[in-house]
């Protein structure tokens, strides 16, 4: 079994994880702002259990987004410094896709987000056991535009947009979708599952080349407005 270490920093939950024994462990913690303090411990405690270097490692995972600008920053980067470190590849999991395998039982599933600005991140997916497979791209849209794609269907939805905006998902309240509370930020657990997998069909990316998912590309960009008495460059 290959040594990958996963790192998921999108949301409020700052998580890392590692295959150790045969059995994934995982480090978490939520609150604001708390990342840049939390993940390095973490990291070292997981690896100290494992009793391995970060030499040892095979791949770095990164939940690559949609989230919180600054807390994919911090995961990129430290999963990029421990990458080039050990000399290995790293592998980019949506931080929606590994939200979505946690979704309970086999259903269409609803993961989103809140991307605060009165809008959410979210797609829609076909969950069976350990699979899924998007039904849709990776967006942000207001609340009321979340649907499942057929409207006959009677899905799960997960992720923290749902106690953010309770009234404003109109097409979901008229289908009677079923909320899974319990479920909602993304976890490294399933995130590296999710990297396992693409790890042995050698899916993975140099640490120079690895990048976040923004999906707000309006935001994400840096601008390019001329400044008040700034010459052109």
């Amino acid at each position: 079994m290959s040594t990958i270490l996963a790192i998921e920093t999108a949301t409020p939950s700052c998580s890392a994880a590692l295959r150790i024994d045969g059995e994934v462990v995982v480090r978490a913690e939520v609150g604001n702002n708390i990342h840049s303090q939390v993940l390095l411990g973490m990291i070292e405690s997981l690896l100290a259990e494992a009793q391995l270097g970060p030499q040892a490692l095979d791949a770095v995972t990164v939940g690559q987004g949609p989230g919180s600008f600054t807390g994919l920053r911090i995961g990129v980067g430290v999963g990029q410094g421990l990458a080039f470190g050990a000399n290995c590849p790293m592998i980019g999991v949506s931080s929606l896709d590994a939200l979505a395998l946690q979704a309970l039982g086999d259903n269409s599933v609803i993961a989103a987000i809140d991307a605060r600005m009165g809008e959410v991140y979210w797609c829609e997916y076909q969950k069976i056991g350990d699979q899924i497979k998007r039904l849709s791209g990776l967006q942000v849209t207001p609340p009321t535009a979340v649907k499942f794609s057929n409207a006959d269907v009677r899905g799960v939805v997960v992720g923290s947009a749902w106690s953010a905006y309770p009234n404003q998902f109109s097409a979901l309240n008229e289908w009677s979708a079923e909320i899974q509370s319990s479920i909602v930020y993304p976890s490294a657990g399933s995130l590296l599952r999710l990297a396992e997998e693409q790890y042995r069909q050698r899916k993975w990316l140099s640490a120079a080349l690895f990048a976040p998912m923004y999906v707000r590309n309006d935001v994400a960009k840096k601008s390019t407005k001329k400044l008040p008495g700034r010459r052109p460059e």
